[in-house]
């Protein structure tokens, strides 16, 4: 039996512990909108605070300095991976439900391997090709299906999630040329504050109780762990299995959205979940020859 003092044990304590506050970020946001707090102000709050969280923590370790050649791509993809994936996620919780929304933020994988095709020449397998088919089969399984928040919403919260994962994806590149470079609370204290800039036109301030003020800072606390759990897991263990264990996060999110919110999918729609976490896996697991 494994000691609990292995490192890779902890390795996967610290990605489960990831996954399960990913998970939690949905059903979390689900009570600010119903307190009349937009998908847009919740994710500009979440930014926000997120980011003074990582800039005490960087200032701590006093590791706040980036390189100059390297602002211009962190600034960028503060305004994609930042604004436009905390918005999309947000509205694609609001729209279709916290289990849906991160059903299809897990599209992420599948966008790596389009971008790898066209920009990098990396080979598409047959693995690869039949983990997209089931990817686009699952999506179009969640749309007949309805989804938990009714069938008016569904195109639009699909079209939201799909964007969502696109921007997600996005993390595995920007991961892949820094994270030799920076910690990871060095990267995020230079990323979000572009990202916070690119929402705040957006934002219609509301008043808020210290519930609501609450609920925020859970959202950022939550999002600010859950990153550095992730960082903290791949030191001890491979980015696959990093992956793999992180898959776990759609099915905490759906089991909390059905406890707290009584969130159900129908047949199609679980169906289609299923399709693409299937469709995840290969593509992880998939070889490169």
């Amino acid at each position: 039996m494994p000691n609990i003092s292995s490192p890779s044990l902890k390795g996967y304590l610290f990605i489960f512990g990831a996954a399960l506050l990913w998970g939690l970020l949905g059903p979390v946001s689900r009570y600010l909108f119903a307190a009349g707090v937009s998908p847009i102000e919740a994710g500009f709050f979440r930014a926000l605070i997120t980011w003074i969280m990582f800039g005490t923590h960087a200032a701590a370790k006093r590791q706040m300095a980036a390189q100059k050649k390297d602002l211009p791509i962190l600034f960028a993809f503060g305004l994609v991976g930042i604004s436009l994936f905390y918005a999309a996620n947000m509205m694609a919780i609001d729209k279709g439900g916290a289990a849906l929304a991160s059903v299809l933020l897990y599209t992420a994988p599948f966008w790596v391997a389009l971008f790898s095709f066209f920009l990098f020449g990396e080979r598409m397998t047959r693995i690869k090709g039949i983990a997209m088919a089931l990817a686009v089969a699952g999506v179009w399984g969640i749309c007949l299906d309805g989804g938990p928040m009714g069938g008016e919403s569904i195109a639009t919260a699909v079209c939201w999630g799909l964007t969502a994962g696109l921007c997600y994806s996005l993390y595995y590149i920007i991961g892949k040329m820094f994270s030799g470079t920076y910690a990871p609370y060095t990267l995020f204290f230079w990323i979000l504050p572009t990202g916070i800039l690119g929402l705040l036109p957006f934002v219609e301030f509301t008043p808020k109780t210290p519930v609501i003020w609450f609920q925020l800072l859970l959202l950022a606390f939550f999002s600010y762990s859950a990153n550095s759990f992730y960082y903290l897991g791949l030191r001890t263990l491979a980015p696959t299995r990093a992956v793999l264990t992180a898959t776990l996060e759609p099915v905490v999110a759906t089991f909390f959205a059905w406890l707290l919110w009584n969130e159900t999918l129908g047949l199609l729609g679980y169906g289609g979940s299923v399709l693409i976490l299937t469709g995840v896996l290969l593509t992880i697991l998939a070889p490169e020859r």
